[in-house]
């Protein structure tokens, strides 16, 4: 499809077998206006709910989700591609930040008193307010888990919401909508726009819309930044990422070598967290390389259930992972498990050993089932290397010297890091999520997360009222020697 052309539909089809599965309409430009007219005119009634009232909606509509799990589940493996398994890990992390979030809000939003330091006859407080109307663009590769945090952290601050779903994946997105109309009654606080760049660009840069909330590639993360820009509009991107995993020579080599496959692999390679670039001691190298070569030969993509790994969501996305692997085969020594199905795009797990620093492979994002390795001696250098390519989303630490993970886990530029461990932090509702550098800014998930869809307003009144101020024009030259006195007494 070409994105700069206002499509009239949007044809799904299943990437693992290339067959046509739905069309959705489009949203037309009219249609794009009404839902903005009923965003403004549900504006002041959401943002002024009760947050009890609003963690009674979100309840209802995690319940209606559960009911539909087996309809979620099949809905997210036909249109992206991935297995059964890995959709129903989708729609766990999906429930478990659904449920955190419920459990956030009553807490959240009331008042916080602040210390007023000197000005004893004051009283502080700060409460959180919703900025309106969140404009979210969500991405294809986990249309359910990495539509509905962003979602409901908006909602549950009281702003009302339209979400824009990749045109890649739309059904998800149809169903979620349609759990939600059914299991709370409030149509409008949360729409749907189907279309492609086009639309996502009217949302963004709609006077209508308070604050945008993007996950995406970096290139379109640029251009929503320029665009949100203009108008001083809040903006939370979250990113592409090219995430380092960094292995010790005193780690537990098995459970370094099965996360790598998985960290890498689980997806297709389709998670901004992936672990694309292995980082291992030189000391330990050889022996890694000949544990993962051989059980990644084992691993299989495919339409089977028997298969391990399903297929890539989109053409593109198959061709960049081509090109790279085809720039570096000829340098690099490269092991491969098995593809077997020629109808879907579907790519074999892959391992390349050495590439060089300056490839493509080892500087852009991949998104695919192929994972580098290269050594490192000392921790400067692996940090350097780590810290390379610009991207900062994620990292993960292998050893079992604490001080050691610390000391490392410190100079990386990263948003999060896991130490021994590979993409389950992501799994835990409560942890702030977000990248650094070209992986954006901002943070979802937790308190940080309901907090990022919100104004943070201050208030003060007065606890005793006796006249006018000492530093209004009445009295300041009255009170100045006693000012200067107090000032030596009490900071001096």
């Amino acid at each position: 499809m070409n994105n700069n052309l206002l499509p009239e539909s949007l044809e799904v089809f299943e990437p693992s077998t290339q067959e046509f599965i739905k069309s959705i309409p489009a949203t037309s430009p009219e249609e794009f206006l009404v839902k903005i007219k009923n965003a403004k005119k549900k504006k002041e009634y959401w943002n002024n709910s009760k947050p009890r009232y609003r963690k009674i909606t979100l309840k209802k509509f995690r319940k209606a989700i559960i009911k539909r799990l087996e309809d979620f589940i099949v809905i997210i493996s036909k249109e992206t591609g991935k297995k059964k398994f890995e959709s129903l890990i989708e729609l766990y992390g999906a429930v478990e930040h659904l449920k955190n979030t419920e459990t956030l809000i009553n807490s959240m939003f009331r008042k916080k008193r602040r210390n007023v330091g000197t000005l004893i006859t004051k009283k502080a407080w700060t409460k959180l307010e919703p900025m309106g109307i969140a404009g979210i663009i969500s991405p294809w590769n986990y249309p359910l888990l990495l539509t509905i945090t962003s979602v409901v952290e908006a909602i549950a601050a009281g702003n009302v919401v339209i979400l824009k779903p990749s045109e890649y994946t739309p059904l998800t997105t149809e169903l979620l909508k349609e759990v939600w109309d059914q299991s709370t009654g409030e149509e409008d606080v949360f729409q749907v726009i189907y279309g492609g760049s086009d639309l996502g660009s009217k949302l963004v840069n709609s006077n209508d819309v308070d604050i945008i909330c993007f996950t995406g590639s970096t290139k379109i993360g640029k251009i929503i930044a320029r665009d949100c820009a203009k108008y001083l509009k809040p903006v939370i991107l979250e990113l592409g990422g090219k995430d380092p995993m960094i292995i010790c020579d005193d780690t537990d080599l098995n459970r370094a070598v099965n996360a790598a496959l998985w960290g890498g692999m689980t997806n297709a390679g389709q998670t901004c967290i992936s672990v694309e670039r292995i980082y291992v001691d030189e000391r330990i190298k050889d022996i890694f390389i000949e544990k993962i070569s051989k059980k990644v030969k084992q691993l299989t993509a495919g339409k089977s259930t028997n298969c391990d790994i399903g297929s890539i969501t989109t053409k593109n996305g198959l061709e960049k992972i081509i090109n790279q692997i085809n720039k570096v085969k000829n340098m690099s020594g490269i092991y491969q498990g098995i593809a077997d199905d020629k109808k879907g795009y579907f790519y074999p797990p892959t391992i390349v050993v050495d590439p060089n620093d300056d490839s493509d492979l080892m500087k852009e994002e991949t998104f695919g089932p192929v994972v580098s390795i290269s050594s490192f001696r000392t921790i400067e250098e692996v940090i350097k290397k780590a810290n390379s390519v610009g991207y900062g989303l994620s990292a993960s630490i292998f050893t079992k010297n604490k001080k050691k993970a610390t000391i490392i886990a410190k100079q990386l530029k990263v948003g999060s890091i896991a130490i021994n461990d590979v993409l389950s932090h992501y799994g835990i509702a409560d942890l702030p999520f977000g990248g650094t550098g070209l992986s954006g800014f901002g943070r979802v998930h937790g308190k940080e997360g309901i907090k990022s869809f919100c104004n943070l307003k201050s208030y003060m009144t007065n606890r005793l009222q006796i006249g006018d101020e000492i530093w209004w024009y009445s009295k300041s030259k009255r009170y100045y020697n006693i000012i200067i006195r107090f000032l030596k007494f009490y900071f001096g």
